[in-house]
């Protein structure tokens, strides 16, 4: 792969990394409410689980994309409830409660929403689709180039929404936080029904 081709790749990635979708903003909300040191941990899982899927499903394209439609239909409802869970978590702590206290979204919840999430897989999809060719190189050099470059893309995106989230959750009092954790808990809300918007998006332009 020439540098060329690595540069038509993070231009090909950016709109997708870089626009608010579902990852970006569900660790926005959680580092809003439980601050971004404690957020970590989660983002760590995220990533490391970015590293992994991207790779395995660059080797194992062909078998994901015949079973593309079953499992984007699987991840959309699991991924939905998992997000819910989330909110649950954050409504059922009480609006207005020291969420700074508490000890924020794990390394397992983090990992876990990769697998969960729709619009990572199809963006992976399109990258694998999109850039085929792999000339002389051997495909786990390649596979391996790919994944670093969406993993690196992902990982700036994700840290620029959480600072953005951080410093959103730093603004105001006892009182102002009682509204803005209610809005962290139905933005999560939001989320989980467009998890479900997006992926009947893409089967309308990919599969009719």
């Amino acid at each position: 792969m020439t540098f060329n081709n690595i540069i038509a790749v993070c231009i090909f990635l950016a709109p997708f990394a870089y626009s608010p979708g579902p990852g970006v903003m569900f660790f926005a909300v959680n580092t809003a409410r439980s601050g971004f040191k404690k957020t970590l941990p989660a983002i760590a899982g995220y990533h490391i689980g970015i590293v992994v899927f991207t790779f395995c499903f660059g080797l194992g394209f062909d078998f994901f994309v015949s079973r593309f439609e079953l499992i984007l239909d699987i991840l959309k409802y699991l991924g939905s409830l998992y997000v819910l869970y989330i909110a649950f978590k954050i409504i059922k702590a009480g609006f207005g409660s020291d969420s700074k206290g508490e000890s924020g979204i794990t390394f397992f919840n983090g990992m876990i929403f990769i697998f969960l999430n729709p619009k990572v897989h199809i963006v992976i999809t399109l990258m694998y689709t999109k850039f085929n060719d792999l000339g002389n190189m051997n495909t786990l050099i390649y596979t391996l180039i790919l994944t670093i470059i969406f993993s690196i893309n992902n990982l700036i995106s994700v840290l620029i929404y959480s600072l953005s989230g951080n410093a959103i959750g730093n603004i105001g009092n006892n009182k102002i936080s009682k509204f803005r954790d209610a809005f962290f808990g139905l933005s999560l809300v939001l989320i989980a029904i467009w998890m479900m918007d997006v992926v009947e998006l893409v089967k309308k332009l990919f599969f009719t």
